[in-house]
């Protein structure tokens, strides 16, 4: 982190507006490193929209905040290296293999690739996808692209984690799974 600050996460009145609909009005918040925090609310609230800045996918329209030490609106390409991301929806290429998503995250990442071989084994190890790397991903149940989704999200072994519905749409064995590894 860029930043002596204790938190992971520092937003002030931040707000997000897509035209007269106000997505996101005026929160501030912090999160300690190593702390666990959940946003709670209806479908609607801007949960997914708060993540999504933070991340840096969208630049808020107002407010000021620091995610693992980097600026909001300045900085949003640190916060992407510095952080993982699972959406709530399937992110990965479909037409690839478990194998060749990891290979492609790897170097989205810039990860050194004298580990590639050693991180794609922990992820498939993790995740439980060993002998399932060369399959179409498109062709594994739901709840293994979501491993894989989880696994893509960590193989640069980020500093923060952001996890948006990981759940969604898996079967309960595959969901206790997720919440015992995190």
């Amino acid at each position: 982190m860029t930043s002596s600050s204790s938190n992971a996460i520092d937003v002030r009145r931040l707000e997000k507006r897509f035209g007269d609909f106000v997505a996101v009005h005026s929160i501030s918040f912090s999160v300690r490193r190593g702390e666990i925090f959940g946003f709670l609310g209806a479908n609607g609230s801007g949960k997914s929209t708060t993540i999504r800045m933070l991340c840096g996918i969208i630049a808020p329209t107002s407010g000021s905040g620091e995610v693992a030490g980097f600026d909001l609106v300045r900085q949003p390409e640190e916060i992407k290296h510095a952080i993982g991301y699972m959406s709530q929806k399937f992110s990965l290429y479909e037409d690839l293999t478990p194998y060749e998503n990891l290979r492609f995250y790897l170097g989205v990442y810039s990860v050194d690739e004298r580990l590639w071989t050693k991180r794609i084994d922990w992820v498939l190890n993790m995740t439980r996808l060993q002998g399932m790397q060369h399959r179409l991903t498109s062709q594994l149940p739901p709840g293994l692209r979501q491993r894989l989704a989880l696994g893509c999200a960590l193989l640069h072994k980020p500093q923060l984690l952001f996890l948006d519905e990981p759940t969604s749409g898996v079967d309960p064995m595959t969901r206790r799974h997720f919440w015992d590894f995190i």
